[in-house]
């Protein structure tokens, strides 16, 4: 009887930590799984970060836009900026500038979604405001579907979506307009 109660305790005692090993490697799996869920966005490698970033676009020798950021982080297919301060050219003389919080450009084609607090100031004295702008190169365009609020030279404010123009603001198509009146300055 005593060799099977010894018996007994012994297996106790190899069952027990098994047990909770098992027990703890399962939440363990189970937790990183979770984990997982949690980011949408798959992981990409940043392959070169770069500070005071500068790019200039060129065609037949003349300027098209410069890109200037404090930041950028260079991924395979698109560069992430910050503090972005974009200048467009039109026959090699500025034709405006837009400024935003940060910046998604696709190294292949050189478009670029502009986002948060996104200005754009014409050289004939327009302003355009809005939250999300795209800059499509290939149709010299830029584009949002987002609000956008427009401040004439003559100080009158349009608002409206769905919003095209050149860089400029000089060649304007605003499908939904919704408000419009004088500066209140």
């Amino acid at each position: 009887m005593k060799m099977k109660n010894a018996k007994l305790k012994w297996d106790y005692w190899i069952f027990l930590p098994c047990l909770l090993s098992t027990v703890y490697c399962l939440l363990f799996i189970l937790g990183c799984k979770e984990k997982e869920k949690e980011s949408p966005l798959p992981q990409r490698e940043v392959e070169q970060i770069i500070k005071n970033f500068e790019l200039v676009e060129t065609l037949e020798g003349l300027p098209n836009f410069r890109l200037n950021a404090n930041k950028a982080l260079l991924y395979e297919n698109e560069t992430v900026v910050y503090k972005v301060t974009l200048q467009f050219y039109k026959e090699g003389a500025p034709h405006s500038t837009l400024v935003s919080d940060s910046g998604v450009l696709a190294t292949a084609t050189n478009d670029m979604q502009a986002m948060g607090n996104v200005k754009v100031i014409g050289v004939e004295g327009a302003e355009l405001e809005t939250q999300s702008l795209n800059w499509v190169n290939k149709l010299g365009k830029i584009k949002t579907k987002e609000k956008v609020l427009i401040t004439t030279k003559d100080n009158k404010k349009i608002e409206g979506r769905d919003f095209e123009s050149d860089p400029g603001l000089t060649e304007i198509k605003l499908k939904e307009t919704y408000g419009y009146g004088e500066n209140s300055k």
